[in-house]
């Protein structure tokens, strides 16, 4: 038993394993956002087997449309208000008697930040706060793969707007320390291009905080991506996809499951390492001649898992185990070839690059009939069969698009928004105490 210190001096003791505490009742499993393609994905693969909330500071987030989904709490801004988040998550957890908080999106910065104040109150799979900042801030990152000798494209790590200026090797890519795709990266062709973009960040402040820029070469091959669930720096579960299109951000819209040699070894090496406690998942080019991929990102967080599911591990299952503390068996490998694709992604993606309206109802009609690009793979956003709910976010985004083609960028910038962690809200988390957080500041 584990004494652990509550408010006001209060304690209680906490089995090795929560699910002990609840052995007459269904889990409940609350994820801290509900907007995001990781909340959809996590209440299909959670939703059959718990009692499912979500926080979310949108009247409107997607994940509201679900039958899996018992209860919405419309939650603060977990990156302008991280202390009143933290205080509101907490006051959820104890009135609604949640057993795991699930984080699907970047609030696991700020729940890594302060997981000792939420740990006494529900099941938490984050790893060490020093970890998570060499996994998330993508400075740190280039510097954790040179120091294990692991494989990535030629990376400058960039402090100053004259020193950007100063890059030569073009074209690039320039990324900001943090951020989501969508907004903090700029695929830069010409010194032009990198001169406008070096006086933009400026004049943002970028670099007034000593922020630092990460300039990438392009990686050569297919770009790809690994997920992994980790129980005290073991590996627990992985799973591999390929992209087979890409759309919004540099994100894949289509893919499949893949074994690719060397990954895994890499995975255990770098989770080992950071004695990594919970799910990350790495971005990477694979070349199909060298059989070497080069990793180009890293996110601390589970990410989409609808693909590892249908091949064979329930990812976001595995994460919900070592948030318990249960002695967690590791997965069995996956198996290869699965397809999927997001649906209302791929119409987005075609309005953001000048689809009329014929085109986006043409090609909404294949995504539903499954037909052309779409045969034998599977829709892993819109499934009215396990999720009547589903379907409202899809006829909601085909209706604005048929209506205003030009609306998808307005779409994308609203929902990201509720997710995202710029540079300024992670100067902001870092610089909290337990005292602020607690006594209402921040």
């Amino acid at each position: 038993m584990t004494m652990l210190p509550l408010e006001e001096g209060v304690v209680r003791a906490r089995p090795e394993s929560r699910r002990a505490e609840r052995p007459d009742r269904r889990l409940g499993v609350l994820l801290t956002e509900a907007s995001s393609l990781s909340a959809r994905h996590t209440l299909y693969v959670l939703g059959p087997r718990y009692r499912m909330g979500i926080l979310d500071p949108a009247r409107l987030c997607q994940g509201r449309f679900s039958r899996y989904v018992g209860q919405w709490h419309r939650s603060p801004s977990f990156a302008r208000e991280p202390s009143a988040y933290v205080r509101f998550l907490i006051e959820q957890v104890r009135r609604h008697h949640y057993d795991v908080i699930f984080p699907t999106h970047e609030q696991v910065y700020l729940l890594s930040r302060f997981r000792h104040l939420l740990e006494p109150f529900a099941g938490l799979a984050v790893p060490e706060f020093d970890s998570l900042r060499q996994m998330q801030h993508k400075g740190h990152f280039t510097r954790l793969l040179r120091q294990l000798d692991l494989p990535h494209p030629a990376t400058a790590i960039i402090g100053s707007r004259l020193a950007l200026q100063a890059h030569r090797d073009y074209p690039c890519w320039v990324k900001l320390a943090h951020g989501t795709a969508g907004g903090s990266v700029w695929h830069v062709r010409s010194p032009d291009e990198m001169r406008e973009l070096a006086a933009r960040l400026e004049a943002a402040g970028t670099f007034e905080h000593r922020d630092e820029v990460i300039v990438q070469q392009p990686a050569e091959g297919v770009q790809a991506s690994v997920q992994a669930v980790f129980q005290r720096g073991r590996l627990v579960g992985m799973h591999s996809v390929e992209a087979t299109a890409i759309g919004v951000g540099g994100s894949a819209m289509s893919r499949i499951g893949v074994c690719h040699p060397g990954v895994e070894d890499h995975v255990r090496r770098l989770g080992a390492h950071l004695d990594w406690h919970g799910a990350f998942f790495l971005d990477y080019f694979y070349h199909p001649i060298t059989c070497e991929p080069q990793y180009i990102e890293c996110n601390p967080r589970i990410g989409e898992t609808f693909n590892a599911m249908l091949s064979g591990v329930n990812l976001c299952d595995l994460l919900v185990q070592v948030a318990l503390g249960d002695s967690v068996e590791p997965a069995a490998p996956t198996r290869p070839g699965v397809r999927t694709h997001m649906g209302y992604m791929i119409l987005l993606a075609n309005a953001l690059a000048g689809a009329g309206r014929g085109q986006l109802i043409a090609e909404w009609l294949r995504l539903r009939a499954g037909r052309g690009a779409y045969a034998g793979s599977h829709d892993e956003l819109t499934r009215p069969r396990d999720d009547w709910g589903s379907l409202i976010p899809s006829w909601g985004i085909l209706a604005q698009l048929v209506f205003q083609p030009h609306a998808a960028q307005r779409i994308i910038g609203g929902t990201v928004e509720n997710y995202s962690l710029p540079s300024v809200a992670a100067r902001l988390i870092d610089q909290l105490d337990d005292e602020t957080v607690l006594a209402g500041g921040g």
